[in-house]
C-alpha cells in the first residue's frame, strides 16, 4: 500500500513539475519544451503498463489544457506514443523522433496558425526533444531512488 501511495504522489509531483517547465521555459523558434511528452514516454518504459498509460493520458490532458488544443487531441497522441514504446519495448533512444512526430500532429490540428513551416519545426524539435527526453529520464531515475519506489 505504501508503494502505491508513493508512486501516485510521485506521478502527481512529476505532472505538476512538467506543466511548470512547459510554461516557464521560453520557446525556441516557436517550439516549446516537451516535458509532458517526455515524461509520458519515460513513465511508459519505467512503470507497469497501467500506470504508464494513465500517466500518459493525464499528461496528454494537461498538454491539451495548457496549449488550448481540441479536447483529447494531445491525450490521444501521448497515449498512443507511450503504448507504442511500451508494446515494442524499444530503448529510450528510439523515442527522440517522437517530438518531431508531435510537431506534425500539431501541424495537422493548427496548420497555418503555427509559427514556421512543418519542416523547420521538426528540425528544431529534434534536439529539443532529445535533451528533454534525456533530462526526463535522469530526473525520474533520481526521483525513484530518492522516493525508494522499487523497495
Amino acid at each position: 500500500m505504501r508503494g502505491d501511495a508513493t508512486r501516485l504522489a510521485l506521478a502527481l509531483f512529476v505532472l505538476v513539475v512538467a506543466c511548470a517547465v512547459e510554461e516557464a521555459v521560453p520557446k525556441a523558434a516557436g517550439i516549446g519544451v516537451p516535458a509532458l511528452l517526455s515524461f509520458a514516454i519515460v513513465f511508459a518504459l519505467r512503470r507497469p503498463p497501467l500506470e504508464g498509460a494513465l500517466f500518459a493520458l493525464a499528461a496528454g490532458f494537461a498538454e491539451d489544457s495548457l496549449s488550448s488544443m481540441p479536447f483529447a487531441s494531445c491525450a490521444l497522441f501521448f497515449t498512443l506514443a507511450a503504448a507504442f514504446f511500451r508494446w515494442r519495448k524499444l530503448p529510450l533512444a528510439f523515442a527522440v523522433p517522437v517530438y518531431c512526430a508531435f510537431q506534425i500532429w500539431l501541424w495537422m490540428w493548427f496548420g497555418a496558425r503555427l509559427r514556421g513551416n512543418v519542416f523547420s519545426r521538426t528540425l528544431v524539435a529534434l534536439p529539443i526533444g532529445a535533451l528533454t527526453l534525456f533530462a526526463a529520464h535522469v530526473f525520474l531515475a533520481w526521483l525513484d531512488r530518492k522516493a525508494a519506489v522499487d523497495e
